[in-house]
């Protein structure tokens, strides 16, 4: 596995093992209440721990992220054993970005884990936090028959490259990436903000590109930025696009709510955002050329196959069998199981060859069953496994003459047992179980359906727990999400009903109603009866619900609702036998920290030194200067604002700083001197850039460490110097 690591290399040859060690400095800092609590929370967040539900500070939930869904063996027993050792929920829970999510874990135990993480190659860096999220990629590349090429290297390449990046650190909110290998697109492109579908143009591989997505309380599909951009200008590019949005959104920056790119594009107009876009990328192609590196990268990836690693100087797998042992069908044991296996099995392109699509309940699995499939992996795979957005786990490699000594291998360990009807089916984030934000529990509603819906008609339902859409409601045929409502003195919980929705086709679930929590699973049997009753052929629901309209899913939802079903039960919850309460956050995880303002000077100025870094190479000292000198500006303010003190002008900010903060020592450098040398610069255009450039470069890096080390009485511990 260390040769594959080797090959892949995410986070190229940084040293996680000491930010490790620098989260766990703040982690015991925080624990002994000497860093403030809104601090701490963006911090951790970079790290993708978050704070969850009914349970105090100390506890919390660990996203690790898996770029491309791409997991290898050894890494699923790695996660199996942290599940088991410090997951409090038993269980480890995939998302619909291809991550894994440990819950209710305790905060003293985390460096601990992300040691062992980092151990089999995996970081959880910008998991979370305003930053690039795990890049998604379709679960079937590499063996989909209609493929133009293999995109995981790719979207493996672009972790690489923005991982830890100025650009993805910093900005203003979450930022989503990714990549499909067909036009049939099952990375979903236009939900995102940059999507990718891999053309080959005049023999060359690139990307058609797509724009501007996103989910959420306010959904907008992706718009088309370019049929096609050759293979390593498309990263230039998805740059550029984060200068742009960087430059020119600080409005959207000044309202967290509409700080995502695509409330940037709706304001400007997606024809000057593609301008924008492409001027950015003319600079940028004038002073990097990452050709060679991306062509060196590709070359090397250790394409995973079944027994050697994709290439004829591969790794050998010596746990593959090669022997069939099971002749015949009726060797087979757990028969009642067979058709679950078989309707997972899916045909590679690769003639010989199946992969294994498994379906665990609501995406949760046990450690137990974590290590069931690694072995499987192992065993009868190529040594690796892909998790997909639909919260589910794709084994490929599957030799044909194997198949029964698979399916046996997997019945003979009660693996199947664990699935419970149609709740395989559904999509759903985990919700009130553990988010502070969620309304509901859409756990409990998905287990609802599945126990009183025999079969759901191939229909693809998504449920989420709030309008967040982090189970992605408005993707499904049939989307909900939880809400509630005063009804008769009291609180019902309810969950909004969407229909519609194909995201692979630009169509987003339309609402139609509300129904109470405890009908919806009648909701859903009498969706699921009209559509297995009126369909035509091989009807897509989408084109159904065009065709009938949305009357008589509406008329349904009347005949469900809480004024034609008065009922003491219009005030439970699936799952709950005492009444509903609203306990939801209106401030989220994700919304980041109260010190936003800081944060935001703080973040620009890292910007800053990092483009005047490019400028100057691109000969523009100019810019580079007034950039530099910004970041001073900027980063200075941010400590005076601490005092109470909101200066109009630079003169004023940087007295400020030279007289009241600089003396305090909160800084680990020298900076007394600041004001003068910033006039200095200032007024000698021809003074020396470089000087100006390493300076402001030392002061940027100073505050940013210095920041971490603010405490509970908004006054910044002092540096402790060797």
């Amino acid at each position: 596995m260390r040769e594959i690591l080797d090959k892949i290399d995410i986070n190229r040859g940084y040293d996680i093992y000491k930010e490790i060690e620098e989260y766990e400095t703040v982690i015991r800092n925080f624990l002994d209440k000497k860093i403030h609590p809104e601090r701490f929370k963006s911090y951790r967040l970079v790290y993708g721990t978050y704070g969850v539900r009914h349970h105090e500070e100390g506890t919390h939930m660990q996203r690790i992220k898996i770029p491309g869904g791409f997991i290898l063996s050894e890494q699923m027993k790695a996660i199996a054993e942290l599940t088991r050792d410090y997951a409090a929920s038993g269980h480890a829970h995939i998302t619909t970005r291809q991550d894994i999510q440990l819950h209710y874990i305790s905060l003293e135990n985390i460096p601990s884990l992300l040691r062992r993480l980092a151990d089999v190659g995996i970081t959880t860096r910008e998991a979370c936090g305003n930053s690039i999220r795990n890049i998604t990629a379709s679960y079937l590349s590499g063996i989909n028959p209609n493929e133009t090429f293999d995109i995981v290297p790719y979207s493996l390449y672009c972790t690489r490259y923005f991982l830890r990046h100025p650009l993805s650190s910093t900005l203003p909110r979450k930022f989503k990436i990714s990549f499909s290998e067909s036009e049939e697109d099952f990375a979903y492109a236009r939900m995102h903000d940059i999507g990718a579908i891999a053309r080959i143009e005049n023999g060359r591989r690139g990307f058609k590109v797509y724009a501007g997505g996103g989910l959420g309380a306010v959904p907008i599909t992706a718009a088309l930025l370019t049929e096609f951009i050759n293979e390593s200008d498309f990263f230039l590019l998805v740059e550029a696009v984060l200068r742009v949005f960087h430059k020119h959104g600080k409005p959207e920056r000044e309202n967290r709510n509409k700080a995502r790119m695509k409330f940037f594009i709706s304001r400007i107009g997606f024809d000057n955002f593609k301008k924008m876009a492409f001027d950015e990328l003319k600079l940028l192609k004038n002073i990097r050329n990452i050709d060679e590196d991306l062509k060196r990268y590709i070359e090397i990836f250790p394409l995973p196959a079944p027994t050697k690693n994709g290439r004829e100087d591969g790794l050998t797998n010596d746990k593959r069998i090669s022997e069939r042992a099971i002749k015949e069908f009726n060797e087979l044991q757990d028969r009642d199981y067979w058709n679950i296996f078989r309707e997972g099995l899916i045909g590679q392109r690769q003639k010989g060859y199946t992969a294994l699509l498994i379906k665990p309940e609501l995406g949760n699995l046990e450690p137990e069953k974590l290590n069931i499939l690694a072995d499987f992996s192992d065993k009868y795979g190529g040594g690796y496994a892909i998790l997909t957005p639909t919260q589910n786990i794709l084994i490929p490699w599957i030799n044909n003459d194997l198949i029964y000594d698979a399916y046996n291998f997997l019945a003979e360990r009660s693996f199947f047992k664990q699935v419970s009807g149609t709740t395989r089916d559904i999509v759903s984030c985990p919700g009130a179980f553990s988010c502070r934000l969620a309304v509901t529990h859409p756990y409990n509603l998905a287990r609802d359906i599945g126990l009183n819906n025999e079969e759901l008609g191939g229909l693809r339902i998504h449920i989420s727990g709030c309008p967040n859409s982090c189970g992605q409601h408005h993707i499904g045929d049939i989307g909900l999400y939880g809400a509630s409502i005063k009804s008769g003195g009291g609180i019902a919980p309810h969950y909004v009903v969407l229909l519609g929705g194909n995201i692979r086709i630009g169509k987003i679930g339309k609402v139609i109603g509300k129904i109470p929590a405890r009908h919806a699973h009648n909701f859903i049997a009498r969706t699921v009866e009209l559509w297995n009753k009126e369909k035509n052929g091989n009807e897509q629901f989408h084109e159904f619900v065009d065709r009938l309209g949305f009357d008589p899913f509406r008329k349904i939802l009347a005949e469900l609702a809480a004024s034609k079903n008065p009922s003491g039960d219009l005030y439970k919850e699936p799952g709950f036998d005492e009444d509903f309460k609203m306990e939801a956050e209106s401030r989220g995880e994700c919304a980041g920290s109260l010190l936003d303002l800081m944060a935001v000077n703080l973040f620009d100025s890292i910007r800053n030194i990092y483009e005047a870094e490019d400028d100057l190479k691109n000969g523009d000292a100019n810019i580079a200067r007034e950039k530099c000198l910004e970041a001073i500006l900027l980063s200075s303010k941010m400590f005076v604002y601490l005092d109470g003190i909101e200066p109009e002008n630079e003169e004023e900010i940087l007295s400020e700083f030279t007289d009241r903060i600089a003396p305090r020592n909160w800084l680990c450098g020298e900076w007394s001197d600041l004001k003068t040398k910033y006039f200095k610069w200032k007024n000698n255009p021809d003074s020396g850039i470089d000087e100006l450039l390493s300076y402001s470069k030392k002061f940027v890096y100073d505050c940013d460490k210095s920041f971490v080390r603010l405490q509970p009485n908004l006054k910044i511990q002092q540096c402790a110097k060797n």
